[in-house]
């Protein structure tokens, strides 16, 4: 059996319990237990395939991986919970699994996003040197000039010397008052895609999700399905 050694709050996630956010949480409370000894300490190096890890007195396991594709609507946002009662986006996904959000969609941004039970699966995803692109689809005020397109190629400031680029940038539509674009990153910065575009002078009117890498959403909006075997194989590779 290979050794797998991670922290405890990690592998709480690894195992499906809960999210690497709220493992630690878990934790300081005293109900997780590893070989039989109350830890604490969320850093504690563990081995997930040796280790007996517990929580409230029941042996985590890995599950079979499950992964849940929403479409999510405007007006949701990407927490379990909220201290201002605004919609959160596990209401419009099957109790009972424990999958936590794969990044994030702010709550006026609609489309794509996945859920798992499984750790590896969120940091294929997430982690920026894996370079798995997601696309979006953004309206914007006004005309767009080539010129200011090509800046997302070089990259533009989003704040305190952030530098992000697109890998991939064009123009969809243009309207009278507004523009479509369509744009890949890779990189998942809070508000990443709407603060490129107030770099470059533009307000972003909507923000739609449609592929992470290349899964493509493909469910009604409010909707979700579980992904196939094949799928899940396809984001691990």
């Amino acid at each position: 059996m290979k050794a797998e050694n991670v922290s405890l709050s990690r592998a709480l996630s690894k195992l499906g319990y809960c999210s690497r956010a709220r493992s630690a949480f878990h934790i300081k409370s005293g109900k997780v237990r590893v070989n039989g000894k109350a830890i604490t300490d969320p850093s504690l190096m563990v081995d997930i395939e040796r280790d007996s890890i517990t929580v409230d007195e029941v042996r985590l396991a890995r599950p079979k991986t499950v992964v849940v594709m929403l479409n999510k609507p405007k007006g949701y946002v990407t927490t379990s919970s909220d201290e201002l009662s605004r919609k959160t986006v596990y209401e419009l996904i099957p109790d009972g699994l424990h999958l936590f959000a794969v990044g994030r969609l702010d709550m006026d941004t609609s489309g794509l996003l996945l859920f798992t039970n499984d750790g590896n699966i969120q940091d294929r995803i997430t982690s920026p040197e894996r370079k798995v692109s997601k696309t979006y689809l953004a309206t914007v005020s006004g005309k767009v000039a080539a010129d200011k397109l090509e800046k997302f190629h070089k990259g533009v400031d989003i704040g305190t010397g952030t530098i992000v680029k697109a890998d991939e940038c064009r123009v969809v539509s243009t309207g009278i008052s507004s523009t479509s674009i369509e744009l890949k990153i890779h990189e998942g910065k809070n508000r990443q895609v709407r603060r490129m575009f107030e770099a470059i002078g533009k307000r972003v009117i909507s923000l739609h999700r449609s592929a992470i890498g290349a899964l493509e959403l493909d469910v009604p909006e409010g909707t979700w399905r579980k992904l196939s075997d094949n799928e899940i194989e396809m984001i691990l590779r």
